[in-house]
């Protein structure tokens, strides 16, 4: 069929088999058909990728915030003004 999209070819190998066949068994109703089988089993992998990388920027910012507020206080509050101040105009 055409398309305007990348087409990717996979070989299936021993490992991808062995996880197309336990794919079947979570979807018995694609069993006979390994293209759906891994079009499922490419799904449930977005999912995880979309998890890990929502916990990961999490994670950053979490950081960020710890960090931030270990270092409160460390210059006045009005230092951006007083560095300002030091350059001519």
């Amino acid at each position: 069929m055409p398309t305007q999209r990348t087409r990717h070819m996979i070989t299936e190998s021993d490992e991808l088999s062995a996880c197309l066949d336990k794919a079947a068994k979570l979807w018995p109703e694609f069993a006979d058909e390994r293209a759906e089988l891994l079009r499922q089993v490419i799904a449930v992998g977005r999912q995880v990728i979309e998890t890990r990388t929502q916990n990961t920027l999490n994670n950053r910012l979490e950081a960020l915030k710890r960090l931030s507020e270990n270092f409160s206080g460390t210059w006045p509050a009005d230092f951006d003004e007083q560095r300002k101040s030091e350059w001519p105009d």
